[in-house]
């Protein structure tokens, strides 16, 4: 898949996390392929405006820690 723009409102993406924040020492949190995350409105300014939900991952995310896919499309959007 190749990189697209950084996502600029709330939805779903495919995303590969390669830079983590707030890890712990000994744990490594960088995806191995593409996965689906959440952007949520965070309310803040600049690169933490938008916060990202990953599974598994308790801390919120940074959008500038992704290389981005493309946005998730529901179903009841294809019609």
């Amino acid at each position: 898949m190749k990189p697209y723009p950084a996502p600029t409102k709330p939805g779903f993406y495919w995303a590969k996390l390669v830079h983590p924040s707030n890890m712990p020492a000994k744990e490594d949190w960088a995806s191995l392929g593409w996965e689906v995350v959440e952007v949520v409105d965070n309310k803040g300014e600049g690169d933490e405006r938008l916060g990202v939900a990953v599974g598994g991952i308790s801390p919120t995310q940074w959008v500038p820690d992704f290389i981005w896919g493309p946005e998730v499309i529901k179903p009841d959007e294809l019609r």
